[in-house]
């Protein structure tokens, strides 16, 4: 067995895209998905949709492949309502897992596309909206994952700040290496929010060739500065042009090792992190 087969033997996988999606074209159900990630020895995958909520589609699947731990949650994206607290109680009620802020429909990210409006989670004062407040409760009280999603580090920042206060000890930064390119958050701003108890996601698709080409080294850079403990490594693979999740993971993680990521420190970023993040 090799070290990457060594790896993928008890992988989590937070950030899984799937069909059917209103927007793009997707490499494959959910169940095909989960199929696959189980024939290559993964533990679990988190499903995600940027549109609808995504955990009855994941209690559909867990049936269907029960040796597999299958998770979702929920997008805060215009289309569920956008920081809409009944969304995510209905969510939480269900036994849904995650709760990402906004993606499409932050403002950052609709800025960065050339659109205007979308979603801010301050106020003029900085401040973060009283829905903020209420969906933060609520994930609390039933110990979800809390997600960035695509917001503004600043949003990050006082969003992280607030969790923490309120006693919230699952909060993952979403693809914070592809948000470099997004938002121009900095290794500094990652450090920062590592050190407030987040982990840090980095994801495998921001190195691929259609979307950020972000060379391998220097993703093990920005690990290595942060520390594995405080990192995640994840897919966002679903797309069409992509493998399947599974196999991009399996790809992203030899492509580490290839370039000096030890096998302990993948570990820890592909099983024991991921594993604790979402309470396996």
């Amino acid at each position: 067995m090799t070290a990457v087969d060594r790896l993928m033997e008890g992988a989590v996988d937070i950030h899984v895209h799937f069909a059917p999606d209103p927007k793009v074209d997707r490499r494959a159900g959910a169940l095909e998905i989960a199929r696959s990630a189980l024939a290559s020895g993964m533990r679990g995958i988190v499903l995600k949709s940027h549109e609808y909520p995504a955990h009855p589609v994941a209690y559909t699947v867990a049936q269907m492949v029960p040796d597999l731990a299958v998770i979702g949650g929920i997008t805060l994206n215009l289309e569920v309502g956008g920081l809409n607290p009944t969304a995510v109680e209905a969510t939480a009620d269900m036994g849904g897992r995650v709760v990402w802020m906004p993606t499409h429909s932050a403002e950052v990210d609709r800025k960065r596309r050339g659109l205007e409006g979308g979603i801010n989670m301050l106020d003029p004062s900085g401040r973060l909206l009283p829905e903020v407040y209420s969906i933060l409760e609520t994930i609390k009280l039933h110990d979800m994952v809390l997600a960035t999603g695509h917001i503004s580090t600043k949003e990050s920042m006082a969003l992280v700040d607030e969790a923490r206060d309120l006693g919230i000890n699952r909060i993952v930064i979403t693809n914070a290496s592809t948000m470099s390119f997004l938002t121009g958050m900095t290794l500094e701003d990652m450090k920062a929010l590592a050190a407030k108890g987040a982990y840090i996601e980095h994801c495998i698709h921001a190195m691929m060739p259609l979307t950020y080409r972000q060379e391998p080294g220097q993703l093990l850079e920005i690990v290595r500065a942060i520390g594995p403990e405080h990192c995640i490594i994840s897919s966002d693979f679903g797309q069409e042009f992509h493998p399947m999740p599974a196999e991009g993971l399996r790809m992203g993680i030899a492509t580490l090792l290839q370039v000096g990521l030890d096998e302990v420190e993948a570990g820890i970023m592909v099983k024991e992190n991921p594993s604790r993040l979402i309470g396996l």
